[in-house]
């Protein structure tokens, strides 16, 4: 999977992209209700509304990729921040000889 960084304008479009559908399927929807209506066959206007409910539930599934990608881009920055203060500065490993380790400890052989 490529790698993709969203951006709030990423989330927005989708959700535009969204009602768009939800509108198409409405209108399709419509049009059905009129051909039953007059009696006329609608097996091309059921046929073109399962592609439109397709498309809308692939639509909806990529709105949630990028909901959670945003969100886990959100908290990233939070986590870090939280992990390490700006005032305080990192704590520093020392190298440590096992003799000088044990020497408070005559139990615990180097």
């Amino acid at each position: 999977m490529v790698c993709t960084r969203y951006r709030p304008k990423d989330l927005k479009l989708a959700r535009r992209h969204i009602v768009m559908a939800a509108r198409r399927i409405a209108e399709q929807e419509r049009v059905i209700r009129t051909l039953s209506l007059k009696g006329a066959p609608a097996g091309a206007a059921y046929a073109l509304l399962d592609r439109l409910y397709d498309n809308q539930r692939r639509k909806l599934a990529r709105l949630k990729l990028i909901e959670a990608m945003l969100n886990e881009s959100m908290a990233l920055p939070a986590l870090r921040q939280a992990c390490h203060p700006p005032g305080k500065a990192k704590t520093h490993l020392r190298l440590v000889s096992p003799a000088s380790a044990n020497s408070g400890n005559p139990d615990c052989l180097p």
